[in-house]
């Protein structure tokens, strides 16, 4: 009897996959040895696609505007799973855009501190939640470096000693509004350290019915107060992400993009020419146009 359970659901998963030509072709591509990163990608068989897709399209902007290397940041380490994943996408994406990419873990280490109040949401994080094991982590990284220590004291101190390649894309994952706000002081930097466009993905915007996050406290509230403060360099969510994606995912609510606006290369166009759809091309729009004017018309 279960054969013939078993049987019949494999039945129905090869109908349901029939019957959608995505699905159907989500299941190639993870299956596939062959499929470039931008198919994992697009068709969500990346294990963190989030990373994937702010990794990714920075290189494409750096790539576009002729900067050879950029650097990302994850804020919040932990355990590492994230940073072990990044060095992955990185490789992959560096194999597939041809920018060279540097990593960097922020993290104090000693897990998480006494929240200030509720804006740090103490229903939901305590003191030492998230510890590392600093050793063990090292072990497992093949190219990114640890800055460890307070997010408040450790920032200078990176710009001024690594004087970083511009950075492209930044997780925070620091659960608190003052780590996240401390955070944004690396957002206060030169020009020079950011592309003009960072993406950036906040892991602690959207939640279950326990965590229930608003602009009022957590990193919501940090983003409202970085904004109202900075004339030049607004954190704005990527608006309407999920409707460009083939597959929606949790993490499309929860890209954003720190624009630099008083970058020098913020004007600069780099819009592919292959996305521009033409109603027409232009010896057909010339021709139109030859037709209006012998007609009497202006």
């Amino acid at each position: 009897m279960k054969i013939i359970q078993n049987l019949i659901q494999s039945l129905l998963k090869v109908l349901h996959l029939a019957s959608n030509p995505d699905l159907l072709k989500q299941f190639q591509i993870h299956r596939s040895k062959t499929a470039s990163f931008k198919e994992r990608l697009d068709y969500e068989t990346l294990t963190r696609c989030h990373y994937a897709y702010g990794t990714y399209y920075a290189a494409l902007q750096a790539k576009a505007l002729n900067i050879s290397k950029i650097s990302v940041i994850e804020f919040g380490v932990a355990g590492g799973n994230g940073l072990i994943e990044l060095e992955k996408i990185a490789t992959e994406v560096t194999k597939e855009v041809g920018v060279e990419i540097a990593i960097y873990g922020f993290d104090a280490a000693t897990g998480m501190p006494k929240p200030i109040d509720y804006r740090d949401c103490p229903y939901m994080w305590q003191p030492e939640f998230f510890k590392m094991d600093i050793d063990l982590l090292k072990s497992k990284l093949k190219f990114s470096e640890l800055v460890l220590g307070n997010v408040a004291n450790t920032i200078g101190q990176f710009i001024q000693e690594k004087k970083p390649a511009p950075i492209g894309f930044i997780s925070f994952d620091l659960d608190y509004y003052s780590s996240t706000l401390e955070a944004f002081k690396l957002l206060e930097q030169s020009n020079e350290f950011f592309l003009p466009r960072v993406f950036c993905y906040f892991d602690d915007c959207i939640g279950d019915d326990w965590i229930i996050h608003s602009e009022f406290a957590g990193e919501l509230l940090a983003i409202k107060e970085f904004n109202e403060k900075q004339p030049t360099r607004k954190i704005a969510k990527i608006e309407g992400l999920r409707y460009k994606r083939i597959f929606e995912a949790y993490w499309n609510e929860v890209m954003y993009c720190f624009h630099l606006f008083d970058h020098p290369l913020y004007n600069q166009y780099i819009y592919p020419a292959e996305n521009l759809e033409l109603p027409w091309n232009w010896q057909n729009k010339w021709g139109i146009l030859k037709t209006y004017w012998g007609s009497g018309n202006s």
